[in-house]
């Protein structure tokens, strides 16, 4: 994702991060009243925890949360279908509010823009497909929601069996702007250069639909994105794609928050407490990626 990037989801699935420090985008002082007109009842997913409400409150955060996503990401993540977004990223945001008993109003943002985003204070938190790693937590904090990986899709009549980061020098290989397998690919490409072979031919696209057109009409060999979308796509009846060589760096995916945001702790507890009555794994099953599910919600669990 991953941007994982990876991959959108035109409703800000590329998700929405407000407020730096302990206010977010609609929110008031710290013990100010609440808006009682961003109150919200039980929701769809689940009932709203009166405590985990209180401690929402507590840490500044007394109106609507201000979130962003990429709604070009596309499925299983973030879309918009007949003008509503749509996907798990969505559900996800709509169950955190439930449990708090506010709104998580995301914001459709390009995926390179959400962390810049979180840093202007535009947003309190991002809800889309971006990979958990060292180099982005050194501008935002993430609260882990899923594992993922990335890897390589070709056309269903490519002759590439196989495709590796270390195979890829010579080849020309498309990702998503701002994306995890950018970082990798530009990566893999100044190793090739410095064994003596070709550089790997990198195409950035700003969305995943470009990226995908472009494979899937030979313009380039390869796209190479995240783990759990790649199985989505390929898994469609009318699928133009199938998924070669073994995934790439397993770890964490998660929504992106202000270093140092006080609304870290709040999410991590309303996100254990939706894994643990089960509504975060009915999300997961939705969407066919309940294999990528976590039992603990973890903070800034970046494996690289």
């Amino acid at each position: 994702m991953k941007r994982t990037k990876l991959f959108g989801l035109a409703l800000t699935v590329t998700l929405a991060l407000t407020a730096c420090g302990g206010n977010g985008g609609g929110s008031g002082d710290a013990g100010a009243p609440a808006d009682q007109n961003t109150a919200k009842p039980a929701g769809t997913w689940a009932s709203a925890d009166p405590a985990l409400a209180e401690e929402l409150k507590a840490a500044g955060f007394t109106g609507e949360i201000k979130g962003a996503t990429d709604l070009t990401i596309g499925m299983p993540w973030a879309v918009e279908e007949d003008g509503k977004p749509a996907g798990l990223d969505i559900d996800l945001a709509e169950a955190l509010g439930d449990v708090l008993g506010t709104k998580i109003d995301l914001q459709n943002t390009s995926f390179d823009s959400l962390i810049p985003g979180l840093a202007a204070g535009r947003y309190d938190v991002t809800i889309s497909a971006m990979l958990d790693n060292k180099k982005r937590q050194e501008q935002v904090d993430f609260v882990d929601f899923i594992i993922d990986s990335s890897g390589f899709v070709v056309p269903t009549d490519s002759d590439i069996e196989d495709l590796t980061l270390e195979t890829s020098c010579g080849r020309t290989i498309g990702v998503v702007r701002g994306s995890a397998e950018e970082m990798y690919l530009s990566e893999q490409s100044t190793k090739c250069e410095q064994e003596g072979k070709p550089a790997v031919k990198l195409q950035v696209f700003q969305q995943l639909q470009q990226g995908m057109l472009a494979v899937t009409s030979g313009r380039i060999e390869a796209l190479c994105g995240d783990s759990l979308q790649n199985a989505y796509l390929e898994a469609k009846p009318d699928s133009k794609i199938k998924q070669v060589g073994k995934p790439i760096n397993e770890a964490p995916v998660g929504m992106a928050l202000p270093k140092g945001s006080k609304l870290v702790p709040v999410l991590q507890k309303a996100l254990q407490k939706l894994v643990d009555d089960g509504a975060y794994t009915k999300i997961l099953e939705k969407y066919g990626v309940a294999h990528g599910a976590l039992t603990k919600i973890t903070v800034n669990d970046a494996r690289s």
